[in-house]
């Protein structure tokens, strides 16, 4: 289950939503189920759209090898990652002294975990430049895609849930 919450909480039910936030920090909550964590391809062009609920992703089977690397450890600034090519890893093991997500996730039961991340601004994997929302002209795009299976090398081999939303900007009330 996957959550945006600015002013309410939106829970992403169907396979594509648009939203409406604020240009201002919004957060992520991901509830991982038996999973350690969710793959996150973020965009400010509309390449999300070559996803369909049902079509074979490119190279999916090598997701864990088009990680980018995750610099903001225990989601200290704020940031979501940009990429045409990578996609973010967002994860969370207790047995580690990292994660992707904020500290203090919300444990239910023994194999479920509600774990948030906050983004306040843009990280340009290309080009290492931080982009403020405030300076965004075009919506932000967002797939989310957890695995279900693994082989032994750590290859994915079936999905779990897709998820595609695109966030279009208010002018109203930023911060």
């Amino acid at each position: 289950m996957i959550r945006i919450v600015q002013d309410e909480s939106i829970k992403l039910k169907d396979f594509e939503t648009d939203l409406k936030l604020k240009k201002k920090q919004f957060k992520v909550q991901v509830m991982l189920d038996h999973a350690e964590g969710v793959y996150v391809f973020a965009s400010i062009r509309d390449s999300v759209y070559r996803f369909t609920e049902n079509s074979p992703i490119r190279d999916f089977s090598y997701l864990n090898l088009l990680e980018l690397a995750e610099t903001d450890t225990f989601n200290t600034n704020k940031e979501l990652n940009l990429s045409e090519t990578g996609w973010s890893y967002w994860s969370y093991n207790d047995s580690l002294n990292w994660s992707s997500f904020s500290r203090n996730p919300v444990s239910i039961g023994s194999q479920r975990v509600v774990c948030t991340k906050f983004i306040k601004q843009l990280h340009n994997v290309a080009t290492g430049e931080t982009i403020k929302f405030k300076k965004l002209k075009t919506p932000l795009y967002l797939l989310f895609i957890a695995v279900k299976e693994y082989d032994e090398n750590g290859k994915p081999l079936e999905e779990l849930m897709r998820r595609k939303v695109k966030i279009n900007w208010s002018d109203k009330d930023e911060d």
